[in-house]
């Protein structure tokens, strides 16, 4: 989690130097959709990208389940040494360890409710998370991972229901 909270603290500070001062509302930033892509292949799996701040701390946690072929994606500017945690997760998932240019590090099987730290095996660019299921098949043949086409995902970050400025 400190991993996490390093990585939150740094993607705050890219967002705030683009913020304006002219007083305007924030707005609510909708969950975008990508595919999983294999080895320069698309994949059938549709990922909801985390891609503020407040969708990366929320992940796929306060939830029941997590639908077939879905998960999410949790993309980083520059490469870190990131860790995630199951704390509020109720469900098993397969997280992918994607290091620079793409290339797939190792997975890790996170189990349910777990306090643990999962922290990635060297600096990442990109972590994935989906069910043991989905990966399952694509793990042996795993060389490269990247974003796709946008998709027609359901998943959002956070509790299903709440947007990001709710939660």
């Amino acid at each position: 989690m400190a991993g996490r909270a390093a990585a939150v603290i740094a993607v705050c500070a890219i967002a705030l130097a683009g913020c304006s001062s002219g007083g305007e509302p924030s707005t609510v930033v909708a969950t975008q959709h990508r595919t999983l892509v294999l080895n320069d292949e698309p994949t059938p799996i549709c990922l909801a990208v985390a891609g503020t701040v407040a969708q990366q701390v929320a992940g796929l946690s306060n939830r029941k389940s997590l639908p077939p072929k879905e998960g999410m994606a949790f993309p980083f500017a520059t490469a870190v040494q990131e860790s995630f945690t199951m704390k509020d997760t109720s469900f098993p998932l397969q997280i992918v360890w994607v290091g620079p240019g793409g290339q797939v590090l190792s997975s890790t099987a996170m189990t349910p409710l777990s306090k643990d730290s999962y922290p990635a095996p060297a600096p990442i660019t990109l972590a994935v998370e989906l069910s043991p299921q989905d990966w399952g098949p694509l793990a042996g043949t795993a060389r490269t991972l990247s974003l796709g086409q946008v998709c027609e995902g359901t998943v959002t970050a956070g509790p299903p229901g709440k947007s990001p400025s709710q939660f």
